[in-house]
């Protein structure tokens, strides 16, 4: 199980910085914009719903 959780906070950190970069690389440099911003900061939630299952599973199988 631990594994499956690692796995899955790997992919969730991969994702907003592959976003990031990606948007450099499709608008050639360009300016970032709001849109930029935003669709970055959502690719994060993920990573946060991972973080916060791990942690109530860790909860759980210690009791």
């Amino acid at each position: 199980m631990k594994g499956l959780f690692n796995l899955v906070i790997a992919l969730s950190i991969i994702t907003p910085v592959s976003v990031f970069f990606g948007y450099i690389i499709m608008d050639e440099g360009d300016q970032f914009t709001a849109e930029h911003y935003m669709v970055t900061g959502l690719s994060t939630i993920p990573f946060v719903f991972a973080l916060l299952v791990k942690f109530l599973m860790t909860s759980a199988e210690k009791e």
